[in-house]
């Protein structure tokens, strides 16, 4: 082979590995190009197969990293196409996505729907007439049909980070809590996280040693929740707690810009390079977060796909990956991630 011709080759194989398409696709055209196809390895269930993702959006580390290992993963067991497409929060797009997907007959399609009901459920009942396999993961859809569900208990991550909150109180504030609430009702299962963290710190400590100084829905944005603490600096406030990691690093923010040292903020939720460092370099106020590995999510959903492609027919209906609470306890266990 004639160098220069190799030299081309190895540049479009380099292109290959870096293209991801998140096509925001809000104009109804059909979805973009796929993330990840041609020349992948032999062998394995999903060898060959043309997979199509819609995850629930693109907004933050956590989602970004779904979207990476998908690529990532789907590549390692052989998948001819991965098209991952961002659903940008709205049942419409996603009901848009799927009958697009439908129409160019992929093998399976993985999805992270935006709500539980209502909106999509045509769209999946079509896929399923189809007879193209749907494995949902990240948020449940009241839809018998899917192969299997990939996820985490929601609530579970509210109440450990309750729990994480109830230890720090009893340990540095003599059992008392003024706590700052940046729910994120957009998603119904951030908004579960709420009330479990509720009533973990209300068990915990007791309704009356308890102050809620604010509880508001930040939106998705870091701004929503830097204005939202911002609004309220004036008042004592002992733990900041937030839904997702855009809630709590936007109450860094506003803790930062305004020069106040004391509130602790925690996540109900995360997986990053800037959750774990930013705990690696003992801040001020980042203390805590709840680990949920995008990894896991994806490499078990995908197996689920592998299950279904053998034939087998006692695949799990529900499965939950493993949470962690990440602290300055722990920081030192996950060295690789900062």
């Amino acid at each position: 082979m004639k160098k220069t011709t190799f030299v081309i080759l190895l540049a479009l194989l380099a292109l290959c590995l870096v293209i991801v398409a998140c096509n925001k696709d809000k104009g109804g055209s059909a979805p973009a190009a796929p993330v990840a196809s041609t020349s992948q390895p032999a062998g394995g269930p999903l060898a060959g197969k043309r997979i199509g993702v819609i995850n629930s959006t693109m907004y933050d580390e956590w989602n970004i990293g779904i979207v990476e290992e998908f690529a990532r993963i789907g590549k390692e067991k052989g998948a001819a196409e991965i098209n991952i497409q961002d659903g940008d929060s709205s049942a419409e797009i996603q009901t848009r996505l799927l009958e697009d997907f439908i129409t160019q007959r992929v093998d399976a399609i993985f999805i992270q729907p935006v709500d539980s009901s209502g909106g999509i459920l045509a769209a999946l009942d079509k896929a399923h007439a189809a007879g193209i396999p749907v494995v949902v993961y990240g948020m449940a859809v009241d839809w018998p049909s899917y192969v299997s569900y990939i996820a985490w208990d929601h609530a579970e991550t509210g109440r450990l980070s309750g729990l994480w909150a109830v230890d720090y109180a009893k340990k540095n504030l003599g059992g008392k809590l003024r706590v700052g609430i940046l729910s994120m009702l957009i998603v119904q299962a951030t908004a579960i996280r709420t009330g479990a963290f509720k009533e973990a710190i209300e068990e915990g400590l007791g309704k009356e040693n308890i102050t809620y100084v604010f509880e508001q829905d930040f939106g998705m944005t870091r701004e929503g929740a830097a204005n939202i603490v911002t609004n309220n600096i004036a008042k004592p406030v002992d733990i900041i707690w937030a839904a997702v990691d855009n809630g709590s690093f936007g109450a860094r923010a506003a803790l930062q810009m305004s020069g106040v040292v004391g509130p602790k903020v925690i996540s109900s939720g995360a997986w990053g390079k800037e959750s774990f460092q930013t705990i690696a370099d003992n801040d001020p106020h980042y203390a805590m977060f709840i680990g949920v590995p995008p990894e896991g999510i994806v490499r078990q959903s995908l197996e689920a796909g592998e299950a279904y492609f053998r034939g087998e027919t006692n695949i799990p209906k529900d499965q939950n990956i493993e949470l962690v609470v990440v602290d300055s306890t722990n920081i030192a266990n996950f060295k690789g991630k900062y």
